[in-house]
């Protein structure tokens, strides 16, 4: 019994162990958010191994458009791999013979466009005219898809003032990058009160409470109206005024800031650079109007904005 065992023993050792082959099972289906589909999104691997590591890594070729899919032939997978990175025969390909292979993305639909204006004329609503603004769409793109990613949108004016713009573009980008431009052409509202004429007035009439008042009317179509009376009551108009024109400061005469012969004071800001100099005016001044200045320094005649009273701004 002692030398059946034996004998048993040594059969049993003189085959080779064989050891078990790396099992990759092809997957009907698969979704992929990369610009590269790699075997390891399209395949199941039986092992984790430095092998199966590296295999899962290999790109088999590039991903549809987002939301978008396409068929891939595992036979032609397959080939390719072994003709760039040739294996040995321990490998043991499964599955499916036919991948449908479908690109995550992200929906943009009707509303996130609209969104995306108001949160931009929001966020300047401090450095534009007090109004509630509004962007009416003409008409609004179809619902489209964008990769997946970290998403920001830039939105540009048509007009750097904002105010007057009839389209907007915006730029979507996922991690920096460009996907996708979409121009959205519509009205802007700006709705905000604005001094009214209540009665017919004529030029050289000096403006009281009774012949003006604040009503509501879109900014976006006036050139520099009055949002505020205590500007205008007092001043005399320069022009005749029916009842219910809507009051623009260029129809008021407003004194000079600043008068020919004046000392001023003159500042230039540029690049975080702040100097000051005394000039002398050459010519009566508005508010914001440019005017010749004499810089009592270098005698030279500089142009500069009425910015206050006794203030110019050198334009540079």
């Amino acid at each position: 019994m002692y030398k059946l065992l034996l004998l048993l023993t040594a059969c049993c050792f003189s085959f080779p162990i064989s050891s078990m082959a790396l099992e990759i099972t092809f997957s009907p289906t698969a979704e992929v958010t990369e610009s590269f589909i790699c075997l390891g999104d399209v395949a199941e691997f039986s092992e984790k191994s430095p092998l199966a590591t590296a295999l899962a890594t290999k790109h088999i070729t590039v991903s549809p458009k987002a939301g978008k899919s396409r068929s891939l032939n595992t036979a032609e997978i397959i080939a390719n791999i072994n003709k760039n990175s040739p294996l040995d025969g321990s490998i043991q390909w499964k599955g499916a013979p036919i991948i449908n292979v479908t690109r995550k993305g992200i929906t943009i639909g009707p509303a996130d466009v609209e969104s995306s204006i108001a949160e931009y004329l929001e966020e300047k609503a401090n450095d534009l005219p007090a109004a509630d603004y509004l962007f009416i769409a003409r008409e609004l793109p179809l619902p489209f898809m964008i990769p997946t990613g970290e998403i920001s949108v830039d939105v540009i004016p048509a007009t750097p003032k904002v105010l007057g713009s009839r389209r907007f573009s915006l730029v979507y980008k996922i991690d920096n990058k460009t996907v996708k431009n979409v121009s959205i052409r519509g009205k802007l509202e700006a709705m905000a009160p604005v001094a009214v004429i209540t009665q017919n007035v004529k030029r050289g009439t000096i403006l009281n409470p009774t012949m003006v008042e604040l009503q509501t009317k879109d900014l976006s179509k006036l050139r520099t109206p009055c949002t505020n009376l205590r500007e205008v009551l007092g001043k005399r108009l320069t022009r005749n005024l029916r009842s219910g024109s809507i009051l623009d400061l260029s129809s008021i005469d407003f004194p000079p800031l600043i008068h020919k012969g004046q000392l001023v004071k003159m500042i230039v800001n540029h690049n975080g650079m702040h100097l000051t100099a005394k000039g002398i005016a050459s010519m009566n001044g508005k508010q914001d109007q440019i005017i010749r200045v004499l810089n009592t320094g270098s005698r030279k005649v500089i142009f500069c904005r009425v910015a206050a009273p006794g203030l110019v701004e050198v334009q540079i």
